[in-house]
């Protein structure tokens, strides 16, 4: 669990440098055009960096731990670490420098020592919620997820609340399997997130997640629809959408999706996906057979290709067999073709005689399907 939480909100790297070379350096002083905290507030690190980076030795040691928190969100650990060192020792009751502090050596992997710099933050500012954040997420390095859970509600009953704590919550208990609370803590997070659009997507994610995974097409469409209004370009959730809605029978909304990834893969935009060639559009069971549907975005040609693919899977989780609709257009007339279905075992391959006109309706392509796989439609010839 360690590496799949951790990985997402620590990094990796810390050289250090001497605090003397920051106050040696020859820097052109640049004069501010807006107020550091107003800049911070609204994400722009690096016009913070830009702004006051240059003149350490003007600004408070609350201004200096803005400087740093600006770097260490641009990736910039080195920094980061030097311009906090200058923060702290400008003021050592600057709960702010201490918090950055601990970001930064958690973010080096020294949990202890952040640990007690989150710890002193909370003596100066025991109601300062990020503090209790940076703190249970030192316990989630630890493993500790009980004391991790315990920070993270602590820095939700402070007003403003953090609007991490609330997610993190979320993923604690996910981790552990509680769905449901996670699910629940998750909508929480939604209704609570006024400042963090890529936070807020990432709650949007997880909740279209579970609410798909328990069966509840409805509540993650609507997830999913929220997703791709802050990502346009968010294919993957297209691609669930498709499942949504066949699930609901929403065949016209369905295709609505189908349309951004068909006009997707066109521009070239899915190269370099999973869904480059295909995407999943249903997924069922037939026995104890599960079954995943899968449609080709190549379309009506003079050639012969494949539709759709149905991989049957065993409860080993491997491929028992491969069903294919394969399109053959007619010798006299492409508009009259048709689709055949075969399916491939092992390393035999069986033909079976119905032919379905383009244009088939999914419900009636599934159902043989299912038949095919429960042995109901038998073949008429093997190789």
């Amino acid at each position: 669990m360690k590496k799949s939480i951790v990985k997402l909100f620590f990094i990796s790297f810390l050289m250090c440098f001497s605090v003397q070379s920051l106050l040696s350096a020859q820097l052109q002083v640049v004069k501010p055009t807006e107020d550091i905290k107003s800049l911070f507030d609204k994400g722009l690190y690096q016009e913070v960096v830009e702004q006051y980076a240059a003149q350490p030795r003007s600004l408070s040691a609350d201004n200096l731990a803005y400087v740093a928190e600006a770097y260490f969100y641009l990736d910039d650990l080195i920094n980061a670490s030097r311009y906090i060192d200058l923060s702290v020792q400008k003021s050592a009751k600057c709960a702010r420098a201490y918090y950055v502090k601990g970001l930064v050596q958690n973010a080096n992997g020294s949990a202890d020592d952040a640990k007690g710099s989150f710890e002193k933050a909370i003596a100066i500012s025991p109601d300062f919620a990020d503090a209790y954040v940076g703190l249970g997420d030192v316990f989630v390095a630890k493993e500790d997820t009980d004391k991790a859970l315990e920070n993270y509600k602590k820095a939700t009953s402070f007003n403003p609340p953090s609007e991490k704590a609330f997610y993190m919550i979320g993923v604690i208990y996910a981790s552990r399997d509680d769905l449901s609370d996670a699910l629940n803590v998750f909508y929480t997070a939604k209704d609570k997130i006024k400042k963090d659009e890529e936070l807020l997507v990432t709650v949007l994610y997880n909740i279209a997640r579970i609410e798909y995974d328990f069966g509840r097409y409805t509540k993650a469409a609507e997830a999913y629809e929220e997703l791709v209004g802050y990502l346009p370009d968010d294919y993957y959730s297209y691609e669930k959408l498709v499942q949504c809605y066949v699930k609901l029978g929403e065949y016209n909304k369905a295709a609505t999706s189908k349309t951004k990834l068909y006009n997707a893969y066109k521009e070239g935009q899915l190269a370099s996906t999973t869904i480059s060639d295909n995407f999943c559009i249903d997924q069922f069971k037939v026995g104890s057979f599960d079954v995943y549907a899968y449609e080709r975005y190549e379309e009506s040609s003079s050639q012969p290709f494949v539709k759709n693919i149905f991989y049957v899977m065993n409860d080993s989780g491997e491929v028992d067999s491969s069903i294919f609709v394969e399109y053959t257009p007619s010798l006299d007339n492409q508009s009259r073709g048709e689709y055949k279905v075969s399916k491939i075992k092992g390393v035999t391959r069986y033909a079976y005689g119905r032919a379905f006109p383009k244009g088939v309706e999914y419900t009636s392509l599934r159902s043989y399907i299912e038949d095919v796989i429960s042995g109901k439609e038998v073949p008429v010839s093997s190789n």
